[in-house]
């Protein structure tokens, strides 16, 4: 929306108070978005494509504000860096995830002014809002450590990080290339993307070199490795840090708490740790560096931050403290929980279902318990999946079914490195993904709870009454809805099953005169692998709808459509190791979930007997 378009600047919005806290002003209507989402992405795309998805919005009445030309799914940047992804299969183009009907400049942000509902780009241009979502995530601030731009910079350094996309292509190479030596890999004390993740790409480069022989237990070890950081534990979580710690003594990794990294000297050789009052040199032959990180300096400017810098909005709500209409989820939010695309899947349903309540005059019905996860690889082949909420309470979606979250299980690696990328792209930046809780919008869910998720926006397996044209549905004072089908009908007497059969009996042969008027016999199944005889044309149809849509065009899709068995159509038009890998992954986690809709079934049931 250009500036040739008429802008009215809105009405100031409204202080919070005990008669207008979940209000919006009416002299705001006018504005130019309903709502501007800034940042796209994982938070800003999620949240803005669940807003669309409620069918509230019509086009261009939300905005999407964001300056990058490629969307990358950072959290596989240790995949990359283990040698397991190349960061090219990791990024999309950012306007070709965004829908249509949602409003993208490609421009950055540079004032907001929450008094006047506007904000200004780079470009001169101001956007006025009704509500305002802040997305922006973190900057990487590789000059909070000096000399490490200039050590990354050098190809022919040591140095190396996953956490920047012109780093990340470095790091396999050099883990590959190191021989001998001292190897330290660090993390700062201050908040960063995914605490986990300086662990992830140390434990597989530790299993590299193990298995490449260059990495012993001992003292015999041409290798020796160094964990230095800036928290005084493994994991903020003391389950998963006591797991953690007890790898580190075990495979003989060094562990230095409470050193931060703040210089890199002699030309790339030395690390320099900050301890207390205390500065720590420590030479090396490896460094993995985990940069400070820090909100974008905009909304640190802005009277909408906290001391620290972020957004600061409640912690249940995600609503700021002030503004009515502002709201903020992700890496630049001040809610007190870790810094992952996995908390997304848990904020964002929270935010959407308050700010369309406040659109619609009411308070905010939805409460975010801090859910977050870490999907922590520590080896090649195994992953402790770490999943827990406010206050570092373990929130595990899998321990019900018996399984220890807190013991690496090669299931979930292959979550980690299969289903969540695929899942990513293919639902949770579309809006129809919420973590454990599941698909939105209807698709089938994978949950792990019954009656305490019937009130939210995501979904349990659905109950077949929904679908009856039968079915009466009676809305009850606890807010259920009581649905009641009646009973088949009752047979009319006029045919039985008796009378039916006698005609069978009774009936003559046909002659050869009516049997060619008779439609073809059923193909016997004996007789399928002569359909294998398909023309050019049909084979390379198939070929062409496989590429197009693996998921949709399956061998058993395609065999259906073509006559011919699902083997020969995984021999003519076989998919891509990534397509297979991702559902093997995904068969893996339903594997894991296979009692649950059982269970949610049985629970429904329960309710309605009860209600009966």
């Amino acid at each position: 929306m250009m500036l040739t378009r008429a802008i009215r600047v809105a009405a100031a919005p409204k202080r919070l108070s005990a008669v207008n806290l979940f209000s919006t002003s009416a002299a705001i209507n006018d504005a130019a978005h309903k709502v501007v989402v800034i940042g796209g992405g994982s938070a800003g795309l999620s949240v803005s494509h669940q807003l669309l998805n409620t069918g509230k919005f019509k086009e261009d009445e939300i905005a999407v504000v964001e300056p990058s030309q490629w969307h990358n799914y950072q959290p596989g940047w240790s995949l990359v860096g283990g040698g397991l992804k190349t960061r090219e299969s990791l990024r999309r183009e950012e306007s070709t995830l965004i829908d249509p009907k949602i409003h993208l400049y490609k421009d950055a942000v540079t004032t907001m002014e929450p008094e006047q509902n506007q904000v200004t780009t780079s470009s001169g241009e101001k956007l006025t809002y009704e509500h305002l979502v802040i997305a922006s995530g973190y900057t990487i601030t590789l000059d909070g450590i000096s000399g490490l731009k200039e050590a990354l910079a050098d190809p022919s350094s040591n140095v190396a990080s996953i956490y920047t996309y012109d780093s990340v292509v470095d790091v396999f190479p050099k883990i590959n290339r190191l021989k001998e030596g001292r190897a330290i890999f660090t993390q700062p004390g201050s908040p960063i993307k995914c605490a986990g993740a300086p662990q992830k790409i140390m434990w597989l480069a530790l299993d590299h070199w193990q298995k490449n022989g260059l990495y012993k237990k001992d003292a015999s070890s041409p290798i020796k490795i160094d964990f230095a950081t800036g928290m005084p534990t493994m994991f903020s979580v003391p389950k998963y840090s006591e797991v953690l710690n007890k790898l580190r003594e075990e495979r003989g990794v060094g562990g230095y708490f409470q050193h931060n990294l703040v210089a890199i000297e002699d030309n790339g050789k030395t690390a320099v740790f900050q301890k207390g009052d205390e500065k720590v040199r420590m030479p090396f032959d490896f460094l993995h560096v985990t940069p400070t990180m820090a909100p974008p300096a905009f909304l640190k400017n802005s009277s909408l931050s906290n001391e620290g810098g972020y957004a600061n909005v409640s912690q249940d709500t995600l609503q700021h403290v002030k503004y009515s209409n502002v709201w903020s989820l992700g890496d630049s939010s001040s809610l007190p929980t870790s810094k992952t695309a996995a908390a997304i899947t848990g904020q964002a349903p929270v935010l959407v279902t308050n700010l369309t309540n406040a659109l619609d005059g009411k308070a905010p019905s939805a409460t975010y318990d801090g859910y977050t996860s870490c999907p922590l690889l520590t080896e090649y082949g195994k992953v402790l999946l770490a999943e827990f909420m406010y206050g570092l309470k373990v929130n595990e979606s899998f321990a019900k079914f018996g399984i220890d979250q807190g013991k690496p299980q090669r299931a979930f690696y292959y979550l980690k490195k299969d289903f969540f990328p695929w899942v990513y792209y293919n639902s949770m930046v579309k809006g129809t993904w919420a973590g454990p809780k599941g698909w939105l919008s209807g698709k089938r869910s994978f949950s792990t709870s019954t009656r305490a998720m019937r009130n939210t926006p995501t979904r349990h397996p659905r109950d077949p009454l929904d679908y009856s044209a039968q079915a009466v549905r009676f809305p009850l004072e606890s807010g259920e809805t009581f649905i009641a089908r009646s009973a088949p009908s009752q047979d009319t007497g006029r045919v039985s099953f008796g009378t039916a059969q006698a005609l069978f009996e009774n009936a003559s042969p046909l002659s050869p005169e009516e049997e060619a008027k008779m439609p073809p016999q059923l193909r016997s199944q004996s007789t399928r692998a002569e359909s294998n005889n398909l023309t050019k044309a049909q084979i390379q149809e198939m070929q062409q709808l496989r590429h197009q849509d693996p998921y949709k065009f399956t061998a058993s899709v395609l065999a259906k459509k073509f006559g011919c068995s699902p083997t020969f159509v995984s021999i003519v038009a076989p998919v891509s190791k990534e397509v297979r890998s991702a559902r093997n992954a995904e068969m893996e986690l339903k594997k894991v979930t296979w009692g649950m809709n059982k269970r949610i079934a049985q629970e429904q049931r329960r309710e309605r007997k009860a209600l009966w």
